[in-house]
């Protein structure tokens, strides 16, 4: 074996059945020096734990026994030898940190590759399994990355900024650091927070970017118009912005599945539970908990009453029930949630 590329041939042929019994007994002396299973989907940090897992096994069996014969001592460095030269095609191949060449023809194996490069440059972390990854920054910050998505990096970050460029989709939980703010930037839009957790999408198909703030604050304005005074919109927990390419247009909205914002001192989430509570007063709590504006059409239906446990109920639902005591119904108008309704008997 002398090359990486050699040394992925012959694992691409085993892994298809595909080797001769000579080659096969190769491989799997290999995986015997580590006591591992032949199996695709090693992540980057698996492979630097049986790398240092073969290193280790070769040292403990480079020495001859001091009581060896000679044609014991012969046979030994044989072996030796042996090993050494698979470690040395192996670490060939580790020196990527994946299997690039093993999975650059197979594009059914769930790998994540990455190529890294010196110290003072850049990551390229592409997603190419079916379930999330997740990736963790020198700052604090960790980054989810979505299947088919790709992330790139520095190894370190500025003094006075942290940025970061996405193609896909992400979740992103940024540590707090008012002094370095943290800067995701896809290919029309940049969005700028502190220290917070959200979403971003790109959607190439139908030429969209979507941000959803989870919790705290961000910024997010075009990329083209990072100079400009008026930057783009602002968003808070709960709330997202869609922005059309092709028009450069920001519509703003609620999220999906809000989540609750305030929990109470013992850190546990707050209750919903009423006992003939005006709705008026229900609605209010909802507001400070979700942080969504929420109006009624009629100052009158915060009269009515409301008894219900909707503690466990998503946010949609509780208004649902709310709903059903007052004959009516809600609606999303932008960033508001507007109820109407007949009223209570």
């Amino acid at each position: 074996m002398k090359s990486r590329k050699a040394f992925g041939k012959l694992l691409q042929k085993y892994l298809e059945g595909k080797c001769s019994e000579s080659e096969k007994a190769l491989v799997e002396q290999w995986y015997e020096l580590i006591d591992e299973e032949p199996r695709q989907n090693y992540s980057e940090k698996e492979w630097e734990a049986l790398q240092y897992k073969l290193w280790r096994k070769i040292e403990e069996e480079s020495f001859e026994p001091a009581d060896a014969s000679p044609d014991t001592s012969k046979g030994l460095s044989i072996w030796r030898s042996y090993r050494v030269g698979i470690a040395a095609s192996i670490t060939l191949l580790l020196g990527v940190g994946t299997w690039w060449y093993l999975n650059k023809q197979n594009s059914q194996s769930a790998i994540v590759s990455a190529q890294q490069q010196s110290k003072n440059e850049f990551t390229s972390m592409d997603n190419t399994s079916a379930k999330p990854i997740r990736i963790d920054l020198e700052d604090g910050s960790f980054v989810t990355l979505s299947p088919h998505s790709q992330l790139h990096y520095p190894n370190h970050f500025a003094a006075n900024k942290r940025e970061v460029q996405l193609k896909g989709e992400a979740l992103f939980e940024v540590s707090k650091n008012p002094e370095r703010p943290f800067y995701v930037i896809t290919d029309k839009l940049v969005t700028k927070v502190l220290g917070t957790s959200f979403y971003v999408r790109t959607v190439d198909a139908t030429k969209k970017v979507e941000v959803e703030v989870l919790t705290g604050k961000v910024s997010v304005y075009e990329k083209e118009k990072v100079n400009n005074v008026n930057p783009g919109v602002v968003l808070t927990p709960n709330h997202k912005v869609t922005f059309f390419t092709a028009e450069k247009h920001f519509i703003t909205g609620l999220v999906e599945k809000p989540l609750p914002q305030i929990r109470t001192i013992t850190n546990k989430p707050e209750t919903f539970e009423f006992d003939d509570a005006p709705i008026g007063e229900v609605l209010n709590k909802l507001e400070k908990v979700y942080g969504i504006d929420i109006e009624l059409e009629n100052d009158k239906l915060g009269a009515c009453p409301l008894t219900a446990d909707i503690t466990q109920q998503p946010l949609y639902t509780k208004l649902d029930i709310i709903c059903a005591t007052i004959n009516g119904k809600y609606e999303v108008k932008g960033t508001t949630i507007l109820i109407s309704g007949k009223g209570c008997e």
